[in-house]
C-alpha cells in the first residue's frame, strides 16, 4: 500500500514559546514537516509549501488578521485554531475562512495529531467546547458522533442555511450545479432528513452550524 505523503504544517503563534511548543508535539509524528512562521509571512508561506495545513495559535483578532490574509492564497489551506475558547473560535465566518479543526490551547500531542489527521482527510475535528461551550471535556463531541459531514458539506449546509440556492452555492464555491446537487444529497442523506429545511434544522440541533 502506497502512503500519501503527509501535507507540510505551517504554524503560526502569538510568541516563539508557543510555536516551539507546537512544533515538539509535532514531532511525535516522523512524517511531519513543520515550518514556523510569522503572522505577516502567512500568506507567502502557505502559497510556497501548499497543498499545506495551518495552526493557528493565538489570540482571537489575531486569528482574524491571520485568516484575512490567508484569504489572498489561490489554494485557500485548511486551518487548525488552537483557542482558550473554542466555542467563539468555532463561528460561520472561521468556517468561511478555512478553520476546520478547533482544539483547546493547551491541547496534547494526540489530540492534535488527531486534529492534522483529520483534516489531511478533509473532515472536521472539534473540542467538545466548541460545540457546547462546556467548561468539562467529553469523550466525544456529540456533533462529530451524530454526523459525519466533510468540510465541504459543511459549507454547503451553512449556504443553506442562508437560503441560497443551488446556482448560487455553485457560484460562489467555484464547482458546478451539479456537484452543488451531490452534496446536497449527501448532506440529506448523512443527516436522516428529507428537505433542504429539516437539513439545516438537523444542522443547528447537532451544533454543526450555527445561524
Amino acid at each position: 500500500m502506497i502512503r500519501t505523503p503527509a501535507a507540510p504544517i505551517v504554524v503560526v503563534a502569538d510568541s516563539p514559546l508557543a510555536a516551539a511548543r507546537i512544533e515538539a508535539l509535532l514531532r511525535h509524528e516522523k512524517t511531519a514537516h513543520v515550518l514556523i512562521a510569522s503572522p505577516g509571512e502567512i500568506a507567502s508561506v502557505a502559497e510556497e509549501h501548499a497543498p499545506c495545513i495551518v495552526i493557528l495559535s493565538m489570540s482571537a483578532p489575531a486569528v482574524t488578521r491571520a485568516l484575512e490574509r490567508l484569504a489572498s492564497v489561490p489554494r485557500m489551506p485548511p486551518v487548525i485554531v488552537l483557542a482558550s475558547a473554542p466555542l467563539e473560535a468555532w463561528t460561520a465566518r472561521a468556517r468561511r475562512s478555512g478553520v476546520r479543526a478547533v482544539l483547546r490551547h493547551d491541547a496534547g500531542a494526540e489530540e492534535l495529531a488527531a486534529a492534522v489527521a483529520a483534516t489531511h482527510a478533509g473532515l472536521l475535528a472539534l473540542h467538545p467546547d466548541a460545540v457546547l461551550g462546556a467548561s468539562t471535556p467529553v469523550t466525544a463531541s456529540p456533533a462529530a458522533a451524530a454526523v459525519t459531514l466533510t468540510a465541504r458539506e459543511i459549507e454547503v449546509l451553512e449556504m443553506m442555511a442562508e437560503g441560497m440556492s443551488n446556482r448560487a452555492i455553485a457560484r460562489h464555491l467555484k464547482i458546478s450545479s451539479h456537484t452543488v446537487k451531490f452534496h446536497v444529497a449527501s448532506v440529506l442523506t448523512k443527516l436522516g432528513v428529507r428537505s433542504r429545511t429539516e437539513a439545516v434544522t438537523a444542522g443547528i440541533r447537532h451544533g454543526v452550524i450555527s445561524l
